[in-house]
Order: structure tokens, then sequence, then C-alpha cells
């Protein structure tokens, strides 16, 4: 999970270079820009999960940190030099607004799972005492019957 991450982050660290080069406007690097950030949480993500990295992995990750640490810093400098800092709040806060959300839905989704695994043992066991039970029951009837 960590070097999928980290190789998102790689990407769009080196897509969001090749277009702050080639665009024409700044308001063209929007995507590109979210797509680094979206990339940046899943590297996060990865990096707080319980698996344990690898030191290879661990590495990887920081240096994924600091590439992304980099693009950032070149992304407000451009903005800065074309006095465009309002715009770059602007994005910033939204990425944060994004951010939240999308963690309020993992969060959710992992609510979601742990619920219908929770309906999923009751099911079972009803079911298991049941398929137990029943018989056991015919069992003793006709054992009653019997003597």
């Amino acid at each position: 999970m960590i070097l999928e991450a980290v190789a998102a982050v790689t990407a769009a660290c080196k897509t969001l270079e090749m277009a702050a080069g080639a665009a024409n406007n700044i308001e063209s690097l929007g995507a590109f820009i979210g797509r680094m950030g979206a990339a940046e949480f899943d590297l996060q993500k990865a990096k707080n999960s319980t698996r344990t990295m690898s030191e290879a992995e661990a590495a990887k990750a920081v240096m994924a940190e600091e590439m992304v640490r980099q693009s950032r810093q070149r992304m407000k400098d451009l903005f800065l030099s074309l006095n465009r800092t309002d715009l770059w709040n602007d994005m910033q806060q939204k990425m944060a607004d994004a951010r939240k959300n999308r963690q309020e839905e993992v969060k959710r989704l992992e609510a979601l799972k742990r619920k219908k695994r929770k309906q999923m043992i009751e099911m079972l066991t009803i079911a298991a005492l049941c398929l137990g039970l029943v018989p056991l029951a015919v069992a003793l009837v006709l054992w009653w019957a019997v003597s």
C-alpha cells in the first residue's frame, strides 16, 4: 500500500512540475495540484496504517513527503510571484475541506463495514443455534414420545 502511495505522489509531483512549465495560466494547474494533494492524503493514510513498513518503504515515504513539500513550495512561490496569493489560499482551504470530507467518508465506510460484519456474525450465530437446537428438540420429542 505504501509503495502505491509513493508511486502516486511521485507521478503527481512530476506531472505538476511539467504542467507548471507548460501552463499558460495558473488556473489550469488546479487539477494537478489537487491530484498531488490526493496522492499526499493516500501516502499519509498508508503511513498511518497498522502494517509496519520496511526500512526501504519508510525511506521512500520520507522522500515522497519531501517531494510533495518541494512541489508545494514551488507552486506557492509561483502563485506569490504572480500576485495570486488569494487564489493559492482559497485553493489550500478547499483542498483541506476535501481531505476532511474524504476522511469522514472513509470513517463512515469503515463503520458501515464493521456494522455489516457484526450483523453477519449475529446471523450466523442464530443459524448455527437453530441448526443445532431444532434437531436436538426433535430428538428430545421423539425420545419422550418413545419412552
